[in-house]
């Protein structure tokens, strides 16, 4: 699938903290709930949506992104991320008319699931849930970037990530989308991602092509980090092939 003339490279880049590393080398990708806020003319909705995002990014673009999501990241294939499902996201203009026909027409189907007979409702309420879930894959092109406990960026162009999520959706999810205010508060949203505690977006170690740590002293820890991981999941040879892919932010803030 390589194509070395693409301007988009073959890896996705998920960032985080040290122990989520840790944890998703571990125990592979755990799903949370993100808010999400998508700005247009007439009103700007927040809800959470349950996901894990990815950035399309080559290593010569990253530094700018881990400044704002961490310094530190794995990379895994493109193959492995349209196997597993994900997509990119769609970034909308909130100043264009498509996010507002979309809303409209979304809303004037909703209202046809109300007026319809016992024998259509069923079929209109999925049509109208199929509708909603794209709502879940977009993002505005540009707007604030709010971060908890970290200074609000304003007028963050989104579309510079070129963001690709991973978005549950037929696992019996009591919430596709959940309010803003279950997000607000912390023990609402540790009740709200306990909710979704028990799904997993997999992976295998030869999905890997770059693990991203801090600083160069850090890498013998992970080492013996990755030989402790139960179930032999990094065995002798994927862990000397791994070894040769661990990247750290100071390689790539100074060299790359």
């Amino acid at each position: 699938m390589s194509n070395n003339n693409s301007l988009h490279p073959e890896i996705l880049f998920h960032f985080t903290s040290k122990d989520a590393l840790y944890g998703i080398l571990k125990e592979t990708f755990k799903i949370f709930y993100s808010l999400e806020k998508i700005t247009g003319k007439d009103n700007s909705p927040e809800f959470g949506v349950p996901m894990v995002s990815f950035c399309d990014l080559k290593l010569s673009e990253l530094k700018t992104h881990m400044k704002h999501y961490g310094n530190y990241g794995i990379g895994l294939t493109k193959e492995w991320a349209i196997r597993s499902n994900l997509n990119p996201v769609f970034y909308v203009n909130g100043q264009s008319t498509v996010i507002n026909n979309y809303r409209s027409g979304i809303n004037k189907l909703f209202s046809e699931t109300q007026k319809a007979s016992d024998e259509q409702h069923i079929p209109l309420i999925e049509s109208y849930t199929y509708f909603l879930n794209m709502y879940r894959f977009m993002k505005n092109y540009q707007g604030d970037l709010n971060r908890r406990k970290k200074k609000l960026i304003k007028n963050f162009r989104f579309a510079d990530e070129r963001e690709w999520r991973y978005v549950p959706y037929n696992q019996n999810l009591e919430f596709l989308f959940a309010p803003k205010d279950f997000l607000s508060d912390d023990n609402k949203k540790i009740a709200l991602n306990s909710t979704v505690a028990h799904l997993r977006l997999q992976f295998q170690a030869e999905d890997i092509r770059y693990i991203i740590i801090r600083r160069d002293n850090q890498i013998s820890g992970l080492i013996k980090y990755l030989e402790k991981v139960k179930g032999g999941k990094y065995d002798e040879n994927t862990i000397q092939r791994l070894q040769s892919r661990i990247l750290t932010a100071e390689q790539i803030y100074n060299d790359v």
